[in-house]
């Protein structure tokens, strides 16, 4: 196995207790090195990863030692990291959403296409064995009908919100988690062509960011879906689906511990209902391991060009429509 080397770029929570560590588990990746604007957190990786760190992205950027990016700054800054880390050779694995806007991501998808580089979306629970338990519950029970799935994302309101309260930075729920609801449904409904029927975002008051959003897409072989998210309410972070013959429901489905067991509650058609454990695994490891498998295909390469663009053309759609309704 192919030994790559990853730098980090943007030191938050996220990557300091979830990203990194299992960057450290994992077989075939080193961490090489971290980037951050915050001298004393560098610091403070630099002793306790045993690494190298950078103030100067430019330093980074120039490091020949350095096989992948993983850009974890605010999703505002993606586009613009993304852009320089693939201009300097480098494969980029980025924190999800890729970017706000799909004019941006269409042109790093062209970027990375053109230099033959690795691009990815880092929706780490895609890559659970509990979604994939999710997937085939689906395809088996597409021939008889999926009638209807809702999802559902969303948390009170953060006492240290950071970027997610700046609009510059593309904060808001919407892009923090109600991504992850759209992409489980594209995941869940691969190949079939999709209709936003209705959505609505709404804005937090005397900000300029949203705190809570909905939509309704039509899928073509007949399957609708619910997506809701938010800040500012009850923990929710599910899916329950609704089959002609049978219905799941799946907790913890986006965002889970480390330790987390799985439980998929599954009703037959008469509505009587069994509890099935699944598969315990942390799901940064499964995306890693998936990314280090995927680096050096060109077809899988493209499978996740086409999955980028296709995730931020519906976020892109969700917007517009929005829009047309709070002008009716």
């Amino acid at each position: 196995m192919k030994v790559l080397n990853v730098a980090v770029w943007g030191i938050g929570r996220q990557a300091i207790n979830r990203i990194i560590p299992a960057i450290l588990l994992m077989e075939g990746l080193v961490l090489t090195g971290v980037c951050s604007r915050n001298q004393v957190t560098i610091n403070s990786c630099i002793e306790q990863f045993n690494c190298i760190g950078w103030k100067n992205p430019n330093e980074m950027l120039n490091y020949n030692g350095i096989d992948v990016i993983f850009v974890a700054s605010p999703i505002g800054l993606h586009a613009q990291h993304i852009k320089l880390a693939l201009e300097s050779g480098k494969h980029v694995w980025c924190e999800k959403p890729l970017t706000c806007k799909y004019s941006d991501t269409v042109s790093l998808v062209g970027i990375a296409k053109q230099k033959k580089l690795m691009l990815t979306e880092g929706f780490m629970f895609l890559y659970h064995p509990q979604f994939e338990r999710i997937q085939s519950f689906v395809r088996d029970n597409q021939s008889n009908g999926i009638k209807s799935i809702v999802c559902r994302f969303g948390m009170p309101f953060l006492d240290s919100p950071g970027f997610r309260d700046n609009p510059k930075l593309c904060g808001g729920a919407f892009w923090d988690v109600g991504s992850y609801t759209v992409a489980a449904v594209l995941s869940l409904f691969p190949h079939q062509g999709v209709e936003v029927v209705f959505s609505e975002i709404i804005n937090k008051p005397n900000s300029n960011v949203d705190f809570e959003g909905r939509a309704v897409l039509k899928f073509s072989e007949g399957a609708t879906a619910y997506l809701e998210w938010g800040f500012g309410a009850s923990y929710k972070n599910d899916i329950d689906i609704w089959a002609n013959d049978s219905s799941m429901f799946i907790d913890k489905v986006f965002s889970k511990p480390v330790n987390f067991q799985p439980k998929f509650y599954i009703r037959n058609k008469t509505g009587k209902m069994r509890i099935v454990k699944g598969e315990k695994s942390e799901q940064f490891q499964d995306m890693f391991l998936n990314y280090h498998n995927s680096y050096n295909s060109q077809s899988k390469m493209n499978i996740e060009y086409m999955e980028i663009l296709q995730r931020s053309k519906i976020m892109d759609k969700i917007i517009q429509v929005s829009k047309i309704n709070q002008t009716c």
